[in-house]
């Protein structure tokens, strides 16, 4: 067992994947969490790991899984043995009692009587006694195989140096294939720069462009566009130019052109930023914002490996663990939390726009009970909508919780915004009494839907209310 600052690193992410769990589990999470787990036990044989290490034990374990299983029984065969438990007296109660059960089948099957009453002392034993179905017994298997695989894991290293080799001379051809690339490149994005200062920067979009779709459509591909140029110096770089004197300026040229890509980052938070600023806050726009910090993160990465002399190797090993750690931090924060309590606060300062994202921030636990200041806003529109919303998420979370029949079925989170909807519950009731809930949500999508559209304040106002409408699409409509 070996102990490493990287091993205290992993052990504190896979903590709070399990907190996390506990709360409010996701496929997030459970993905993290198995991954965290393997990277655990592998640390503890090794002091210093990275992802492809990771991956590639993985790959060695999964062949190994039935004799590590097999070994593990071993294992508790002679921790058994060394027990020493008294056989003298087990097995006089033990094999007659298998014995009985075996001819109390036997006879279940020959009599219909007996049939009746192994049946009702079943039924009575799993009345208090829930037992395993299928499914979970297969879980369990493959969770012992699993854990066994842990206990002595198959480590697999990286043989590739970390350090670059030096001292060769790149050839005439790469030399200007490199030059010619990035003097194009440069000039390419210089002009794209300039565009950008006419048009993002100024805060206006494109004649026949919407500030909405200005924004959406840059942030991502712009994000591409920095992963392409993360690639292209990554590869360019891998060889002789890294080192070769005579490509002093065609590295020059490069910084130059990660420099841009920088600015080509701050563009992209500024995309994102008016996405924000006119439509407010969610899910998927955190994660356009750490995946262009993790896109830029590489960048900075690539320029190190440049300017320090690493291998291509080493970059992969970083982008790899830049990656993981972007995935345990996304699941670990809390998302829809943070943009509902941001959408609602722009809500109740008179804007109707971030109402559209209230529809998927009800339906999360985390998030749903960041609604109820809303039950007071002054338009009753929108007291109705989110009425209707969080009781349909109360119905939701009252359903899931009469399911769940045992601990592991349950979180911490939901009996919490259960509580929070249940407290409110007289007052959605008197918000919808006689309203069509349904009719409700879509009034409140419609609104949504028109702030979004740049509609004037006229027309927004001039929506008919549910109890208005008498009637709705019913809910998958309004979806």
């Amino acid at each position: 067992r070996r102990r490493s600052p990287t091993l205290a690193v992993v052990a504190t992410r896979l903590a709070l994947v399990v907190a996390r769990c506990l709360w409010a589990p996701t496929a997030g999470t459970f993905l993290a969490g198995s991954g965290l787990a393997l990277a655990f036990a592998l640390l503890l044989r090794t002091g210093r790991l990275h992802v492809p290490e990771v991956l590639a034990s993985l790959g060695r374990a999964l062949p190994a899984m039935p004799s590590r299983t097999a070994g593990a029984f071993r294992g508790l065969g002679r921790l058994a043995a060394r027990a020493r438990v008294d056989r003298a007296a087990v097995l006089p109660v033990a094999i007659p009692a298998a014995l009985c059960a075996a001819f109390v089948g036997v006879f279940a099957l020959a009599n219909p009587l007996v049939a009746r009453v192994v049946k009702a002392a079943f039924e009575a034993v799993t009345r208090h006694l829930e037992l395993p179905s299928p499914g979970r017994v297969f879980v369990w298997t493959v969770a012992v195989a699993g854990g066994a695989v842990l206990l002595r894991p198959r480590l697999v290293r990286m043989r590739g140096r970390e350090d670059a080799v030096t001292g060769g001379e790149a050839e005439v051809t790469q030399l200007a294939i490199a030059r010619n690339a990035l003097v194009a490149l440069n000039a390419l994005f210089v002009g794209y720069h300039v565009l950008d200062a006419a048009f993002l920067w100024a805060g206006s979009p494109p004649p026949g462009t919407t500030t909405q779709a200005y924004a959406h459509q840059g942030a991502f591909w712009l994000t591409v566009a920095l992963a392409m140029l993360t690639a292209v110096v990554g590869v360019l770089f891998r060889g002789a130019l890294a080192d070769d004197a005579r490509a002093a300026k065609v590295r020059v040229l490069a910084y130059a052109w990660a420099a841009q890509g920088l600015v080509l980052a701050l563009g992209t938070y500024r995309r994102i930023g008016m996405h924000v600023a006119k439509s407010g806050l969610s899910d998927l726009r955190i994660v356009g914002i750490l995946g262009t910090t993790l896109v830029a993160s590489g960048l900075v990465l690539v320029l190190y490996k440049l300017r320090r002399q690493r291998s291509f190797g080493w970059l992969v090993r970083r982008q790899l663990d830049a990656l993981a750690l972007t995935a345990v931090v996304y699941v670990l924060f809390p998302t829809h939390l943070v943009s509902a309590r941001v959408n609602v606060a722009r809500i109740e300062a008179g804007e109707y726009r971030p109402l559209l994202h209230m529809f998927r921030q009800s339906k999360q636990v985390e998030s749903t009970a960041a609604l109820l200041p809303l039950l007071d806003h002054p338009d009753a529109r929108v007291r109705q909508g989110v009425a209707a919303l969080l009781d349909a998420e109360r119905d939701t979370l009252t359903a899931e919780r009469d399911a769940a029949r045992s601990w592991h079925a349950r979180d911490l989170g939901s009996p919490r915004a259960l509580a929070a909807l249940e407290g409110v519950r007289p007052r959605t009731g008197a918000l919808l009494a006689g309203v069509d809930p349904d009719a409700a949500r879509e009034v409140l999508l419609e609104i949504s839907r028109f702030a979004n559209e740049d509609r004037s304040l006229e027309e927004l106002l001039a929506i008919p209310s549910a109890s208005m409408r008498g009637g709705g699409r019913g809910e998958r409509d309004v979806y």
